[in-house]
């Protein structure tokens, strides 16, 4: 139960850094496909760590487990393009 609380943590903590990168990514870059790939990238690993670890679905049926990520995928690419356009 320990390791599980510390593994945890450990994400917890790795979502929290990753936060904090998108939020400080400098302003000054010119190429902004640049940084909504990059955001959108990390968007996408913050929810698959999500998913995974806090939701409990890496034991569920791979039915589930593929709608989840469908739903990840669409909604963060419908957001970034919202944001391009």
């Amino acid at each position: 139960m320990l390791l599980s609380t510390l593994g945890l943590t450990f994400r917890w903590l790795i979502l929290l850094l990753l936060t904090l990168l998108v939020s400080f990514i400098p302003s000054g870059i010119t190429n902004y496909s640049v940084i909504y790939l990059l955001i959108w990238i990390i968007t996408l690993f913050k929810g698959w760590i999500i998913i995974e670890d806090f939701m409990e679905l890496k034991n569920a049926p791979v039915f589930l487990r593929r709608i989840v990520y469908g739903w990840l995928i669409v909604n963060t690419s419908a957001v970034t393009l919202v944001v391009i356009h």
